[in-house]
């Protein structure tokens, strides 16, 4: 039997680039997501306990995270639909555009969702309040329903992605 794989193919070089990228983009994530509480919850940086918990925190442990990663690695992929290497002029090689394509579109995704609470309460669940005794598939739930209304995609495990009809529209 042939390997129908084709290594250079896009998709292989970008799933690459977003898998060696995961643990950077996860630890922003965390700073964005502190950021954009400030900026729904508390635009004047008043000073409390709960603000001071949220400045201080320095993301450890962020493998919470890994399935919203995946999610949107998954919706960023779908969405640039075609596996065609492009040429490149400017003498970056397909890797470092892709870093800095997948970044940029990352950073867009979670300023996008993080206009929504649940989302920025959900992330903040996941890191700063984070204690054993919470149940972490309700926050990460939570941040999955944020994606699928916000994307209005979900991924099935055996249908791929699929447009995301939420109960309440249907």
């Amino acid at each position: 039997m042939s390997n129908r794989l084709f290594l250079l193919d896009k998709n292989y070089v970008l799933k690459q680039v977003q898998e060696d990228m995961r643990v950077e983009l996860q630890t922003k994530l965390v700073d964005l997501i502190k950021e954009h509480y400030y900026i729904q919850f508390n635009p004047l940086r008043l000073q409390d306990d709960q603000t001071l918990a949220i400045e201080a925190y320095q993301a450890q442990n962020v493998s919470h995270f890994d399935e919203l990663y995946d999610t949107l690695a998954g919706f960023y992929r779908y969405e640039i639909g075609h596996n065609q290497l492009e040429l490149l002029f400017d003498g970056r090689s397909h890797h470092e555009k892709y870093e800095e394509d997948w970044k940029a579109a990352f950073e867009a995704y979670v300023a996008g969702l993080s206009t929504r609470k649940n989302f920025i309460i959900a992330g903040l669940e996941l890191t700063v309040f984070f204690r054993a005794e919470n149940r972490v598939e309700l926050a990460q739930n939570r941040i999955q329903l944020c994606c699928y209304d916000h994307f209005g995609l979900k991924i099935y495990k055996h249908k791929g992605i699929q447009k995301y009809k939420a109960a309440a529209s249907a």
